[in-house]
């Protein structure tokens, strides 16, 4: 009487390798492409945390301007509100400029914003009034930008490319900002001022 042998044959061995090496590569695949999409998702995510934080800063800054005239180096004086769309190519002058209210016990400062160099930049002048040779400090505050575009509301409601107008108010109702990060994603928002 011949014993009946128990256990695997070479081929059912082979298949069961086999198996287990396509369940094995189709579990890396997977994983692989879940941690490749949670990278892209904390990225975005990064980048649309930096426009909050440069949106919300600048709401805060021109929500506070500053009536007071503002002598310039030249000794001339020099428009509360200034603005222009856009500057080409990008120099070192700012595109927009206002004078801004500080915290009682402090002057007032002078700010600008600016693209250069594919970084949105702010400009701080300390003192309003500027002898020659002022210093301004400069701050990064959002990357990674292609283009940047100021609006100015008029009194009549109609959106001007640079501000001061003859004959109008130094202040506009409302400035528009629009900037197109890299990659072609445009933002475009409106603030109404005081």
């Amino acid at each position: 009487m011949q014993r009946r042998q128990f256990g695997l044959t070479l081929i059912e061995l082979i298949v069961a390798v086999a198996l287990l090496a396509l369940l094995t590569v189709m579990a890396y695949r997977g994983l692989d492409s879940m941690t490749r999409a949670n990278e892209r998702t904390l990225i975005e995510s990064e980048r649309w945390r930096a426009v909050t934080l440069f949106l919300e800063r600048f709401a805060a800054d021109v929500s506070q301007p500053a009536r007071r005239p503002v002598r310039g180096p030249s000794d001339a004086f020099l428009a509360t509100w200034w603005g222009r769309a856009i500057i080409e190519p990008a120099g070192t002058e700012a595109q927009f400029e206002f004078s801004r209210k500080s915290p009682p016990g402090q002057d007032e400062t002078r700010l600008g914003y600016r693209l250069r160099g594919g970084n949105v930049e702010l400009l701080v002048w300390r003192a309003l009034d500027r002898a020659p040779g002022s210093r301004v400090d400069v701050y990064p505050l959002l990357q990674d930008v292609s283009a940047l575009r100021f609006r100015h509301l008029d009194a009549q409601g109609l959106w001007q490319d640079q501000w001061p107008l003859a004959d109008t108010e130094p202040l506009p109702r409302a400035i528009s900002i629009e900037f197109t990060l890299v990659g072609g994603t445009s933002v475009k928002r409106i603030f109404a001022l005081p």
